[in-house]
């Protein structure tokens, strides 16, 4: 089960439905070249674990019809960080973008996971900076977007019988059955 993975790419054909068709993912530590103006480049993601949600408890599901169970250790939750950059050939379109992804994040505060469930999507750093070293005559701003607590599991499950062993006790015509469970 690659969670990360299947999250990441939820996102991105989402950004490039609702903001821009030619976005692209580029890894966190990237060099990248600008495909086409304008456009929105996601650089990342950045995996961020998210520790004060760490627990060593395990997830027990229990088939009674079957009498088996399956367990397994909570997953690790981690925040996946990217930089938003987005870069055009003018002002007026470089508004025109900030304002997209800006409602963007207004009309998507949850990312919906097929049918895993759904991670909250936050902005970090809202969209506007000029921070990026530009050396032509293209104007960009960048931010960061977060996707909060994605799991990641182990893979390892452990299956048993729900009950160990099963005795019949027979006292004057009655029966008593009594069930030992782990």
């Amino acid at each position: 089960m690659e969670t990360v993975r299947t999250v990441v790419e939820n996102l991105i054909r989402l950004i490039k439905a609702e903001i821009d068709p030619d976005a692209v993912l580029v890894a966190a530590d990237d060099v990248f070249e600008v495909p086409n103006v304008p456009s929105l480049i996601l650089q990342g993601p950045t995996l961020v674990e998210n520790g004060d949600r760490r627990t060593m408890a395990h997830i027990v599901e229990k088939d009674v019809p079957n009498l088996v169970y399956e367990q397994c250790r909570h997953p690790r939750l981690y925040h996946l960080d990217f930089d938003v950059i987005v870069t055009a050939g003018h002002e007026g379109d470089l508004l025109d973008i900030q304002e997209r992804v800006a409602r963007f994040y207004q009309l998507h505060p949850v990312l919906v996971v097929e049918d895993r469930g759904s991670l909250n999507l936050t902005e970090i750093v809202p969209l506007g900076g000029l921070r990026r070293v530009n050396l032509s005559n293209l104007r960009q701003s960048s931010g960061r977007c977060r996707i909060e607590d994605c799991p990641v599991y182990d893979g390892l499950v452990e299956t048993g019988p729900l009950i160990k062993d099963r005795r019949f006790e027979f006292r004057d015509g009655v029966e008593e059955d009594r069930l030992h469970t782990p």
